[in-house]
């Protein structure tokens, strides 16, 4: 993939005449609704995106980024009503179990991996998401509050993830009843631990679901092509990274590994097109199975905007249909006995 992609057309676009998205890739037929439109105009004729890459990152503004999203995002994503929020404070990483209304299953189990960059972020914040996620696929979401950079670098948030998924096990989640999932550079962080669990030998979880995940973390995948995101862009990504690494890395599938079957969404007007499509290319040529599905006109993340973008909706259930089908359906009948210690309070 080379050339300056994008420049007058959306990412999708430039990318489908090229010829550059990998097999296995749907695209949702209908354009970019209403509102979809209206915010991003909206971010274009404010500049967000011009003013976020102005913003010097220090000490005063990380703790305004991290309130700005905490509140952001519970405005864009609230919680949907009846959910139920169980804090787990006596695992190796603290977190919350979160239950959505309709999530009747406690067989299996979504471990789900917040965004923010490296540096934002809780599953306070993220709430919203995981109460639709769980309403979705009707299973329990238990979303770590992994540690953040820069007060804690690299490798403190990946050994949090491993130690996540290493905590749902003695849970009583086989490997194979957890779905692995994440946002953006929770989407990284997901899909590294995945790559790193399947090199060591070790049995694939269910299936590994990325929302606009960030796969290059040098960014040099991303500047191939001239992004169009009115909000997120090369300024605001490096910022983030260099607090998390000083040796940003690219996601290496290893071929030959159990490379759990994954499914990555991203918008097709977003930064980080070109890295899911990098990805789903490299899992491919790995041997895995990848399926690739482009909104185009969406943002980053636009899962997390129901508030605004009724495409999200769709995302959801797109990504139910994708993890259901990767766990055994007989599952869909079993008895949904809570285990022990999850009690859950309501939210709404």
């Amino acid at each position: 993939m080379t050339g300056r992609i994008g420049e007058n057309r959306s990412e999708y676009q430039e990318f489908a005449t090229a010829g550059l998205f990998p097999g296995d890739h749907t695209v949702t037929a209908a354009p970019a609704s209403p509102p979809a439109r209206a915010l991003r105009q909206i971010s274009a004729l404010l500049g967000v995106g011009t003013v976020l890459a102005a913003v010097p990152v220090d000490r005063r503004t990380l703790a305004a980024a991290r309130l700005l999203l905490e509140h952001g995002m519970r405005a864009a994503a609230p919680v949907l009503g009846g959910t139920g929020i169980d804090p787990v404070d006596d695992g190796p990483v603290p977190g919350e179990w979160v239950r959505g209304p309709r999530a009747t299953r406690d067989d299996a189990a979504v471990l789900y991996v917040h965004g923010g960059g490296f540096v934002a972020g809780s599953p306070r914040s993220y709430r919203g998401v995981a109460s639709r996620l769980s309403t979705a696929t009707r299973l329990p979401v238990f979303t770590p509050a992994y540690r953040l950079a820069p007060e804690y670098p690299h490798p403190a948030a990946p050994r949090d993830v491993a130690a996540a998924y290493r905590w749902l096990l003695t849970q009583g989640y086989s490997p194979d009843r957890i779905v692995l999932a994440g946002d953006s550079a929770g989407g990284y962080l997901a899909a590294d631990f995945a790559i790193t669990h399947a090199a060591q030998g070790n049995s694939r979880p269910a299936c590994l679901l990325l929302f606009s995940p960030m796969t290059d973390l040098s960014l040099d995948t991303a500047a191939r092509s001239a992004h169009r995101d009115t909000v997120l862009g090369p300024a605001v990504a490096r910022a983030a990274v260099a607090q998390f690494t000083a040796r940003p890395q690219r996601l290496r599938p290893v071929a030959g590994t159990a490379l759990p079957p994954t499914l990555i969404h991203v918008g097709g007007d977003e930064f980080f097109t070109a890295d899911a499509v990098a990805l789903a290319t490299a899992l491919r040529a790995a041997g895995a199975h990848c399926s690739l599905h482009t909104w185009p006109g969406q943002l980053h993340v636009f899962h997390a905007l129901p508030a605004v973008v009724p495409e999200s909706r769709s995302a959801y259930r797109a990504a139910a249909r994708f993890v259901a089908a990767h766990l055994d359906p007989a599952g869909e009948t079993a008895a949904a006995t809570a285990a022990p210690g999850r009690s859950a309070r309501s939210v709404g």
